[in-house]
């Protein structure tokens, strides 16, 4: 490793940082949402909020119609006309989300009696088109690399939206404010993105056309809306399952593993410029390096989410009980298997950015599409077998199955990844965490605490996954000046 390498790293560890902490500003106000409603409203109501929380999402992602990906990818591609992929990407999510906004009104007083649902509905259609022009607003920044604006942004207008949200939930709103903090947040932030874009000098005369825009974009919808369905498929399978009862008590721990998955993934797509301007060149050196920064993305990502795994699961039954209170104890459990499979969500995702830079959009869908397909059959059986555990079993199988696909994919097909190396000693590290804790779940928490310890250190000499080089590389990113006193005699 040299210092083209470090300095690689260093970069793209400084946008991934940057966007984490958006996801963090703007998924961890979802979180806190979603417990107020818990609190105060009962499991009952989550579990409603849950269902209708997930129609929202999912109407966001077809609106958007990938665009959070595809546009992140084309504009940091070609930064030059930027401004015309914007613009004409906005006029497009905004006449489309225009149709799902009109059927939800009907649906909302035609079929829906209760009241708090139908008004979640109306305030979801109000900001149907919101939602689609807040997406492609933030891909946008995401492609210039404007993350210290965007961070800015997101925090602002996110504590000022959810310190009115707290206001009107204090003097007694229902659900239906909950969706509409949503909505001012994404105006309030797409306000600010438009007038960046807006600034941005106008260069050339290309034009972007509807089809064109959908051309590049369809692919990239079609696999999102299938990891956002992975996601929010128990929300829609388990109230018929079990109830609304049982189905928010295990939303309450999906909740947690959503919202670190939805951080996880505004940190993920820091990768995307530099995977879009490495993947695809031909060239050895290229290569080479392709295979370095697919290979050491998904390593780190496994580590640093497994050690976030690992202080979850020691701490559940606290976490639980203290955001939600112990009416949702049985979450706990749940949430000790949720967070060991948005570790395999996590490597994964890694390994999905590489696949949409080099253009291998369609076996990413069909991977999530058997994902999905995976989880609901799974769901199903073990749900009966074992209750909300069950449940949280399935999405953990389901993840690998995804996983195992992506990664025979990109090693075949994308670039010479070593798989030992970089995504089984890592995993096998994960596994062996996991079981030991999972085994020790009963005992007091002095001695999973070793337990937890004891297993990493064992697992990391075991698969030898942090070898000197790279612990010198690590170094070498923490401590630039000691790098340059090595390099300098």
């Amino acid at each position: 490793m040299n210092s083209a390498h470090v300095g690689t790293a260093r970069g793209i560890l400084r946008n991934a940082a940057a966007l984490f902490l958006v996801g963090a500003f703007a998924k961890g106000a979802g979180l806190v949402i979603a417990i107020l409603v818990a609190r105060f409203l009962g499991p009952d109501a989550m579990g409603l909020y849950a269902l209708l929380f997930s129609v929202a999402f999912l109407l966001e992602t077809f609106i958007s119609l990938g665009m959070s990906d595809s546009l992140v990818r084309d504009v940091a591609a070609r930064p030059a006309e930027a401004r015309q992929l914007y613009f004409s990407s906005l006029k497009l999510v905004s006449l489309i989300g225009l149709a799902p906004a009109a059927i939800l009104v009907i649906v909302a007083f035609f079929f829906i009696e209760e009241g708090a649902a139908r008004a979640s509905l109306l305030v979801i259609a109000a900001g149907a088109p919101v939602s689609g022009a807040f997406v492609v607003s933030q891909a946008a920044i995401q492609g210039k690399e404007r993350v210290l604006f965007l961070t800015w942004v997101t925090f602002l207008v996110r504590m000022v939206t959810l310190g009115l949200l707290t206001w009107a939930l204090y003097r007694g709103a229902g659900i239906a404010a909950a969706f509409g903090a949503r909505v001012l947040y994404q105006a309030g932030s797409m306000a600010f993105f438009f007038g960046f874009m807006r600034s941005e000098r106008k260069e050339g005369a290309s034009q972007h056309s509807t089809k064109s825009l959908l051309s590049r974009s369809v692919p990239f919808a079609m696999n999102k809306a299938m990891r956002e369905l992975g996601v929010r498929l128990p929300s829609f399978v388990l109230p018929g399952v079990l109830g609304l009862g049982a189905a928010g008590i295990f939303d309450a721990a999906n909740r947690l593993r959503s919202t670190l998955g939805m951080i996880m993934s505004a940190g993920i797509v820091g990768l995307m410029p530099a995977f879009a301007r490495n993947l695809g060149r031909t060239d050895v050196s290229t290569g080479a390096q392709s295979e370095l920064l697919i290979g050491f993305s998904m390593k780190y990502m496994c580590i640093g989410m497994s050690l976030l795994a690992t202080v979850i699961a020691l701490l559940s039954h606290w976490i639980i009980r203290v955001l939600y209170g112990s009416e949702f104890a049985p979450a706990a459990m749940p949430l000790q298997l949720l967070v060991w499979a948005q570790v395999l969500v996590a490597v994964d995702a890694v390994l999905q950015q590489a696949m949409l830079a080099s253009g291998s959009v369609l076996p990413a869908v069909r991977h999530s599409a058997a994902g999905v397909v995976a989880q609901l059959v799974l769901i199903f059986l073990f749900t009966t077998l074992m209750g909300l555990a069950g449940a949280a079993v399935a999405v953990l199988l389901a993840c690998a199955v995804t996983l195992a696909l992506d990664l025979h994919f990109v090693s075949k097909n994308v670039t010479a990844v070593p798989v030992r190396r970089f995504a089984v000693a890592p995993l096998a590290v994960a596994v062996i965490v996991a079981c030991s804790m999972l085994v020790a779940d009963h005992i007091s928490f002095a001695l999973r605490l070793l337990i937890a310890i004891g297993s990493w250190c064992v697992a990391m000499a075991l698969f030898r996954v942090l070898p000197r080089e790279e612990l010198r590389f690590i170094l070498h990113l923490a401590m630039p000046g000691r790098a340059r006193a090595t390099r300098d005699p």
